[in-house]
């Protein structure tokens, strides 16, 4: 069964057209292929920062041999086989880095923007054992993937086995017997994410996973795998695991960026053309000169590109044309020469009149009281947003009104506190609100000990700030309205749709939005005067 997304294997005329220097049959090309190439990329690199610049190669690559395509009845196999080749290439020059640097320097190379695994997530809605078959593959190792990769696009009728074997250059015999090797790997991957993720967790795995840094891994995998097989409570919990042949089988594709979509097409097609073909398609016909005519139109075309990228393309089918388009706009527009960097999805602290909050009354100049042992804390008071989230507070859950954000250890829990609790635990309670380290316009959280509230694959933990540009980014959070009067959520600044919120079992995580009241008051706190 063929995905609905389903970019069809290329008329042999279309091939041939692009392959004789035809404009349009390359723009068209290059639009059928670049989904397949951007998911397969996607996945064997688990999102790296690295995957823009892959299927930029990849695909500049394609258009450079194909003129000495012999068959072109054969060009996906042939695509497919040029993809691999340049996966593997990135890989070895990550591995020479890697070896040149030492490892410590390099712990937060990937962009967790591009985190593949939660971008399919979220794109394409996935829930239930879809979504843990997706977070599955963080737990394999780089060749792993790139098996994975193809095999899931065969299982989503992307590729069939012939050309999944002619790309890696395998027979079928050998290709089947790789596929099923991964394909074990992953379902033992499944087993460890849902006893992982398991609410209540298994007592002996939480002992094992106590030096655990949060990071899935094929190591990990391996070590929690030994756990899983022989713990009779962690089996019965992966019991109905569905098998992931039936889970993928038609999936869409990952709509490709738009910006992406837009830098591939300028740079195969040249700027020239790309801004002639703007003029034409975007001309209002009022007979103004070429110049304003194109400007013009790429500046409809670019504001069209930022309603795009706020929302999911329904397919990626229907939305080529459009990205097409839109994309050598874009690059016209702006005569950039790298992919556009995405607007940080960030506010202005909440105003009253901005917020479900009403506004408090008005208030004294004087400091926000500080609790004794013998009270608890009281509402702080303020009159504007600024006042209310700049300062020392403590974050108290709605759903669970005793209990405080909070730390054990280095992982952010929810912790009751209360007038008797030691002076330990309530500092361990108390942040100090900044300008948040990524934007001003945000917020970052402090402990006593210098230490910042940021999330690390998507747990939350407390950390020393390291200077990098992802420690800022992911340990910067924008107020957002809570589920009650008076309450905020703290939205993710490089995982907007992702808030910090506690789980049934009290750890605190960064999970995408969901429309149901009991996620909203999860993800929901009520700011009061520090307990110290």
């Amino acid at each position: 069964m063929r995905s609905q997304d389903r970019q069809e294997q290329p008329d042999v005329a279309l091939v041939m057209a692009a392959r004789a220097g035809d404009r349009q049959a390359s723009e068209q090309l290059i639009q059928d292929s670049l989904p397949l190439v951007y998911n397969i990329v996607g996945r064997a690199l688990d999102g790296h920062s690295d995957v823009d610049d892959v299927v930029q190669e990849t695909m500049m690559r394609v258009l450079d041999g194909l003129p000495g395509l012999e068959q072109p009845d054969r060009f996906r196999s042939w695509l497919v086989a040029i993809t691999v080749r340049q996966i593997r290439d990135r890989w070895r020059r990550g591995r020479a880095w890697l070896t040149a640097e030492p490892l410590e320097e390099n712990t937060h190379e990937t962009d967790p923007q591009a985190d593949f695994s939660d971008l399919a997530i979220l794109r394409l809605a996935l829930s239930g054992q879809r979504r843990e078959a997706v977070e599955a593959t963080r737990w394999l190792g780089d060749e792993e993937r790139e098996v994975l990769a193809l095999w899931w696009m065969e299982n989503a009728g992307e590729l069939t086995r012939g050309e999944l074997s002619a790309a890696c250059g395998l027979t079928p015999q050998h290709a089947a017997v790789r596929i099923q090797r991964v394909k074990e790997r992953l379902e033992t991957a499944r087993t460890v994410v849902r006893a992982v993720t398991a609410s209540p967790r298994c007592p002996d795995l939480a002992a094992v996973l106590a030096s655990w840094d949060g990071r899935p891994s094929a190591l990990w995998r391996k070590r929690l795998a030994r756990h899983v097989r022989d713990c009779p409570q962690c089996l019965l919990s992966s019991s109905d695991l569905i098998p992931a042949e039936g889970l993928l089988a038609g999936l869409a594709l990952v709509p490709v960026p738009v910006g992406l979509a837009g830098l591939v097409l300028a740079k195969a097609l040249g700027a020239g053309s790309a801004g002639a073909t703007v003029g034409t398609g975007t001309g209002t016909g009022t007979g103004t000169g070429t110049g304003t005519g194109t400007a013009s139109g790429a500046g409809r075309t670019a504001r069209m590109i930022g309603r795009l990228a706020a929302k999911p393309v329904a397919t990626a089918a229907a939305g080529a044309v459009t990205l097409a388009a839109a994309g050598v706009a874009w690059y016209t527009a702006t005569g950039s020469h790298e992919p556009a960097q995405r607007p940080p999805a960030v506010a202005a602290p909440l105003s009253p009149a901005a917020s479900s909050v009403p506004p408090p009354p008005r208030t004294s100049a004087s400091p926000t009281p500080i609790p004794t042992p013998t009270s608890t804390p009281k509402e702080a008071p303020a009159t504007t947003a600024e006042a209310r989230f700049s300062g020392r507070h403590a974050l108290r859950s709605v759903d669970n009104p005793g209990d405080y954000v909070s730390q054990s250890g280095r992982l952010g829990m929810l912790v009751p506190v209360g007038a008797t609790s030691s002076a330990a635990t309530r500092q361990a309670a108390t942040f100090t609100f900044v300008p948040g380290l990524a934007d001003p316009r945000c917020y970052s959280l402090r402990d006593a000990a210098g230490r910042y509230l940021r999330h690390y694959a998507f747990r939350i933990r407390l950390d020393p700030d390291d200077r990098s540009a992802l420690f800022r980014k992911d340990a910067t959070f924008c107020p957002r309205s809570g589920s009650t009067a008076g309450s905020v959520s703290l939205e993710s600044y490089n995982y907007p749709g992702r808030y910090l919120r506690h789980r049934e079992n009290l750890q605190l995580w960064l999970d995408p939005s969901e429309n149901t009241a009991a996620y909203r008051a999860s993800r929901s706190f009520v700011l009061v005067a520090p307990w110290t």
